[in-house]
């Protein structure tokens, strides 16, 4: 019998999967995993064979590989999904900084225009130590590279949108949306894990912190 052909990229995602960790494990476990396969920023992936992720793609993976839970494949959708599978914050909502936890997610609208009704462009997970994860099409990684699927800055700040608008009014500006939070998500920052975590970005960082959330991604969102 012939043995199976198998390409680079399916090889490396076969091995990728053996070495995520199973289900139950910590999200930030999972997402460290998946940061040190060194994938690209591919728009409109959300499978690991195809040797990279968008933004709702890596988190689909995050979620589904640590809890079991399937998420919708757009940021959109997964703010929708969040609304009635969780918590979310917007500008009406009382959050404030001690309000985020690591596992959260934090969607971005503008600040170009989309070929769908919602301006939600863009999402990531928070990680703790000012440093957000996720899939960037754009952006210096903490480790001095650029955009793909890494690690990146994050200065939080209060959102700005309201659940139900449009978001017109974020065109030709991207800003913090909303924030997160899926029920029942196993987050447990131990010091263990948490050392996996890059610290949080010196002053001399926070200029890059400031580019990485105000990008404009090269293609039309995800």
């Amino acid at each position: 019998m012939r043995a199976p052909v198998y390409s680079i990229i399916t090889l490396g995602a076969m091995m990728l999967m053996a070495v995520l960790p199973s289900r139950g494990e910590d999200v930030l476990a999972v997402t460290n995993q998946l940061i040190h396969q060194h994938l690209s920023y591919i728009y409109g992936s959300e499978d690991l064979h195809n040797g990279g992720l968008d933004c709702s793609g890596f988190v689909q993976v995050v979620f589904r590989e640590s809890c079991g839970v399937e998420l919708p494949n757009e940021a959109d959708k997964q703010l929708d999904y969040l609304r009635t599978h969780g918590q979310v914050w917007d500008s009406t909502s009382k959050w404030t900084e001690a309000t985020l936890q690591p596992g959260d997610l934090i969607f971005y609208a503008g600040p170009y225009e989309l070929s769908r009704t919602s301006r939600i462009s863009h999402v990531m997970m928070y990680c703790g130590h000012g440093v957000m994860a996720g899939s960037q099409g754009a952006g210096r990684r903490l480790d001095g590279t650029y955009a793909g699927v890494g690690y990146y800055a994050f200065w939080p700040h209060p959102p700005k949108g309201i659940l139900g608008e449009s978001g017109d009014r974020f065109l030709g500006h991207r800003q913090i949306f909303a924030y997160g939070r899926l029920n029942d998500v196993r987050v447990q920052p131990s010091h263990e894990l948490m050392a996996l975590v890059p610290a949080t970005p010196s002053s001399s960082t926070k200029t890059a912190a400031a580019s990485a959330s105000s990008f404009t991604l090269k293609t039309s969102g995800n």
